[in-house]
């Protein structure tokens, strides 16, 4: 019987990727399978079987970061956080990759995420007065708040534009008894907590004496206001009297010029503007009481002939006043008569001074002009003076396009406030130099940060959250890398857009914060409340994908928290940004398993949101959130281990009687085409021609075993081959 040589049709050519391009074609002879050409004959016995089996595909997924209950032992991949103190801005949840972002998150809106161990309400925002300035043309807010006390009353001193005005928490008196004499109103309201000078809006008394009217005389359980009007005699009343502002400056658009900058040294207040005097208008310098209001004359301190003021911007610091004036730096005391010669002049006119700080050393000035922006430094005398300078001492300057509007020192470290962004800089005790570090908050969404406040640890920063009035807190005892620091949006008044966040301070000695906001007509003044939470506020966590690619089953959600006055609802969030809601969870359901219905399917990654919510009955109560355990399962595709036992004789015969190849080492030749394919880790196509099947496939192994020839039907060099593919 004739021999088919088939030494030609396993050549195999080691240079090709991802196997040969074209299949073997069966012919005369009935081979069972092969593979990259080469065409085998099945050997199956009940000891070396033909096999199919799943591949293994799970692996153990392990933490590494301290987090209670992190372990595998139940196949489980588990995911927890059980703080959040060093804040937002975490796209994903990975600590084993950096071990700081076992405490950080996304996002969060109206939620405190800085007491260890806990996420809670934030007290709400109230709307109070209207503010008219809008941001002037050089970008630059009208409006600044100053932390002041006066009288025992905490408060801000608020300047908007043309008016300043001392605000404070609402007070409130019930009205009793209504008496109107010779055009001067006197309510009774027992124990009340006015003052002369608070303007108070009356309401439910009655028509003659309902209104906004200023305080002129108080007794301890009588206030009085002057009333155009007819006598009423003292009969009994049913109403009530509010108030939280009383006027500082009121000067009048279009008579008076604004107020350009202005800032106080705990007792008096000092103000920067113009007036018409000698039929020409000059720079004013003015100064009052902080105890007086809006009816006691300013002092004039000294006015200058020849200047203008267009842009202004002043400090307190340092026992004297600082004060930059269109583009010159003046430093004079609070006695002074005359306005100095300035201590340094921008050689460029058009320069916008911005802002002044203090460090030990040093005072500094920021400013910019057209995309160019920095940082000048006067570095005081052995006799504490500031020198005079011909050209500037630059302490920093920043990328073309990033402008300074607020500068601030606080523990040691200079915040700055920047259209692009937040940046945090060190300063040297010696000779005050400053070192900025990159961004810690980018405002590519945002408006500029215009202003700061700080109290504790924090720093609070007007830019606005969520594209509605607010702040963002950065935390300068968290510094996650080095001069970036965490940081969280803080309080906000949502509902209101389009408003920039100008300014911002804390109200007296107490912790409620307060912040202005300007639009385009009317911006707003907002107060913290003293006992009541926002509605509700949430947190995002990073997206969890447990240090893989791979898809996964996100299978169950535990919360743990305080839940008897409030509930937490939860909402996965996908890689699309589909936000999605799960269910309430409230004291019943705290800290157990609860299954993650959506999205359907397997997820690459997901992240959580957990939205916390007030008590419906106790407003000053609410959710608290002390963390989250998250369980997945590998969604990997389950991939298929063939065994294949083969004959591999240099000489063989098909079922019918049809016999190939040659005495000249074939079947070594087979064995070792197939080692080097094993070696070099490629991938091979696969015939099987008893199922119909063409595959790629990876070798996993190879075991030859030299055996006598089973029957005439092969013979030569040879045995049984038993090769494992992995199906891909």
């Amino acid at each position: 019987m004739a021999i088919k040589d088939i030494s030609e049709d396993f050549v195999y050519d080691l240079s090709l990727t991802g196997g040969v391009t074209t299949n073997y074609q069966l012919s005369d002879v009935a081979f069972d399978i092969a593979i990259n050409e080469m065409p085998f004959f099945i050997a199956a016995t009940d000891e070396q079987p033909y096999r199919r089996e799943s591949a293994p595909s799970k692996r153990e997924q392990i933490d590494q970061t301290t987090e209670p209950g992190e372990q595998s032992f139940t196949g489980w991949w588990f995911r927890s956080q059980s703080s959040f103190h060093l804040g937002a801005g975490a796209k994903f949840f990975e600590p084993v990759q950096d071990a700081t972002l076992r405490f950080r998150f996304n996002d969060s809106e109206g939620v405190n995420v800085w007491n260890k161990g806990e996420v809670s309400l934030l007290k709400k925002m109230n709307q109070t007065h209207n503010i008219t300035g809008t941001i002037a043309a050089n970008g630059r807010p009208k409006q600044q708040a100053r932390t002041i006390v006066w009288d025992d009353i905490d408060g801000v001193l608020v300047w908007d534009e043309y008016d300043v005005d001392k605000m404070f928490q609402p007070r409130t008196g019930a009205v009793t008894n209504k008496a109107l004499t010779s055009n001067v109103a006197t309510l009774t309201s027992a124990a009340h907590p006015f003052t002369v000078g608070m303007e108070v809006v009356v309401t439910g008394v009655d028509a003659t004496f309902n209104g906004t009217y200023r305080i002129t005389a108080v007794t301890t359980n009588t206030f009085s206001y002057a009333k155009t009007a007819s006598d009423v005699t003292s009969t009994a009343a049913n109403g009530s009297a509010t108030s939280d502002v009383i006027h500082f400056i009121d000067y009048v658009g279009g008579t008076d010029d604004p107020v350009f900058a202005i800032c106080d040294d705990g007792t008096t207040a000092y103000w920067v503007t113009n007036t018409v005097q000698g039929g020409a208008n000059k720079l004013h310098v003015y100064k009052k009481v902080l105890t007086a209001d809006s009816t006691t004359a300013a002092t004039l301190m000294f006015s200058a002939t020849g200047v203008i003021a267009a842009n202004a911007t002043m400090e307190f610091i340092k026992e004297r006043i600082v004060m930059a004036v269109n583009n010159s730096v003046y430093e004079f005391s609070a006695s002074a008569t005359a306005l100095p010669s300035a201590i340094y002049t921008h050689p460029s006119t058009d320069y916008q001074f911005t802002s002044i700080a203090a460090s030990g050393p040093a005072i500094y000035v920021s400013g910019f002009r057209s995309h160019h922006s920095g940082i000048v430094k006067f570095t005081l005398s052995t006799a504490g003076v500031m020198p005079t300078l011909t050209s500037a001492v630059t302490a920093a300057e920043f990328p073309p396009g990033e402008l300074v509007f607020k500068i601030y020192y606080y523990l040691g470290y200079m915040v700055i406030g920047t259209n692009k962004g937040i940046r945090v800089a060190t300063v040297s005790p010696d000779d005050g130099s400053i070192n900025y570090g990159p961004i810690t908050i980018a405002l590519t969404n945002r408006q500029p940060c215009f202003d700061f406040a700080a109290r504790d640890r924090f720093v609070w920063c007007a830019t606005g959250v969520d594209n509605s009035p607010g702040l963002t807190r950065i935390d300068l005892s968290e510094q996650i890398s080095p001069l970036r620091f965490a940081y969280a949006n803080d309080v906000w008044y949502p509902g209101v857009t389009d408003h920039e966040t100008t300014t911002c301070a804390f109200i007296g000695l107490s912790d409620q914060i307060f912040f202005t906001s300007a639009a385009g007509s009317v911006g707003y003044a907002y107060c913290e409340d003293v006992t009541e939470l926002v509605e509700s506020g949430y947190l995002r966590t990073g997206f969890i994908r447990y240090a893989t690619i791979e898809s996964k089953y996100f299978k169950f959600l535990k919360v743990r928290g305080e839940l008897d006055n409030g509930t937490i609802s939860v909402n996965t969030v996908t890689n699309k940004e589909v936000d999605t809601f799960l269910y309430n969870v409230d004291a019943s359901l705290s800290n157990q398993d609860l299954g993650i219905a959506r999205p359907v399917g397997a997820q690459e990654y997901l992240a959580f949101k957990f939205t916390l919510n007030r008590d419906t009955v106790e407003l000053e109560t609410g959710a608290v959130m002390s963390g989250y355990q998250v369980k997945a399962l590998p969604a990997i595709e389950k991939q298929r281990l063939i065994q294949f036992p083969l004959y591999c004789y240099d000489v063989e015969m098909d079922k019918y009687n049809n016999l190939v190849g040659s005495e000249d080492d074939r079947a070594f030749d087979r064995i070792s085409q197939l080692e080097s394919i094993e070696q070099t880790g490629n991938v091979v196509t696969v015939q099987d021609f008893r199922t119909d099947e063409t595959y790629q496939a990876l070798i996993e192994e190879i075991r030859f075993f030299s055996a006598t020839p089973p029957s005439e039907r092969f013979n030569g060099f040879g045995g049984k081959l038993l090769l494992t593919v992995r199906k891909l």
